[in-house]
Parts: structure tokens; C-alpha cells; sequence
């Protein structure tokens, strides 16, 4: 099971439902399926938002947070995509090939192509259809991001006494995400 929360502090665009996270990127195969939530400001989301037209998107808004999904999402469609055809060229029927996919989807990469260029702080947590998820923090350390895990639970926040309070678990157990790094569940 995968939850995702998050109270919005709008810093770009208007404080209305539509900005609200999660905000999500629906398609009928389960591994293009994309949630997003996150803390961000991209001090460079207008050359970002005109890079995905170029790419031939139309995004239904200009914002921070609709140009990180769609970004985010284009390169979960590449990788789709080429893991397709590859299982397509090894024999494998369509059927099997969704379940292909979600086992092999490479998430680093995904996340690692899609904010290659982007500029200002971020801490964004992710879901997939098929159930993988992700936290990804900026690579300067600006918006703060930590994490603990046991047998039975991973659980992200932005600040470290939140996991301590719910979990009831000590300091040292929270660990905080490194700059430019994603956990992936």
C-alpha cells in the first residue's frame, strides 16, 4: 500500500484546486501512471515549460508543478517505451509485457534524465501505477527531506521531529535524504 500526503504552501501559481498535490499524470498502462507531491520552486521553470513544448507536449499549465510532472513524466514514457520494445523483439506477448516493465522500470534514470537542467530547490515525492515510489531532493541540500524505515514501514517528511512524533522512534533511527539523491521504494 502507498500513501501520499502533503499541505501545499503555494509559492507559484494560485491557491486553488487545481494547484493542490498530489497532481497526477493518468494512462492506461499501470507503469505510466505518475503521483506527485513535493516542496519546489524552479528558479528556471519557464525554460524548463518551453523545453516540453519543444518536445512536442502541450501542458495544461504553466507551472512549477505541471512542468516537473510532465518532465517527470516524459522520460517514464521514453523508458516505457524502450523496455517495450525490448521485450517486444525478445517474443515476449503483450500481456506479459506490462508486468515486464514494471519490474525492470529503472527509476534512478528516469529521475536523473528528467531534472538534469533544472534549477532551484525541490524534495518530490513520487508514485508509479504500478507501485514504485520516490523521494528525490534537490542536489544543493535547499528544501530539507529525511526518512526512516523498519520491517514494515518507509515514511518520508520534511522534517525530522514529524517522523520521530508518529513513529515514535529516536533522532539517530531518521535519516535525512543526501542532496541529489532518491530513495526508491
Amino acid at each position: 500500500e502507498l500513501y501520499m500526503g502533503h499541505l501545499r504552501y503555494g509559492t507559484y501559481g494560485k491557491n486553488k484546486l487545481d494547484n493542490v498535490h498530489p497532481v497526477m499524470r493518468e494512462n492506461n498502462w499501470k507503469s505510466r501512471n505518475l503521483v506527485l507531491a513535493g516542496n519546489f520552486n524552479l528558479t528556471n521553470m519557464e525554460e524548463q515549460f518551453h523545453k516540453l513544448i519543444e518536445l512536442g507536449q502541450h501542458p495544461k499549465d504553466f507551472s512549477d508543478t505541471v512542468t516537473i510532472l510532465e518532465k517527470i513524466g516524459h522520460f517514464l514514457d521514453v523508458e516505457n517505451q524502450l523496455l517495450f520494445d525490448q521485450f517486444k523483439k525478445e517474443g515476449h506477448p503483450n500481456i506479459e509485457i506490462s508486468g515486464l516493465i514494471a519490474e525492470h522500470l529503472n527509476v534512478a534514470r528516469i529521475l536523473s534524465e528528467a531534472s538534469k537542467r533544472w534549477d532551484g530547490g525541490y524534495v518530490i515525492g513520487g508514485l508509479m501505477g504500478h507501485g514504485d515510489a520516490f523521494v528525490y531532493r534537490d542536489p544543493w541540500g535547499i528544501r530539507p527531506g529525511f526518512w526512516y524505515r523498519d520491517d514494515e514501514i518507509a515514511v518520508v517528511a520534511s522534517e525530522r521531529p514529524v517522523i520521530q512524533t508518529v513513529m515514535n522512534v529516536p533522532a539517530e533511527k531518521v535519516h535525512e535524504v543526501d542532496p541529489g539523491h532518491a530513495l526508491i521504494i
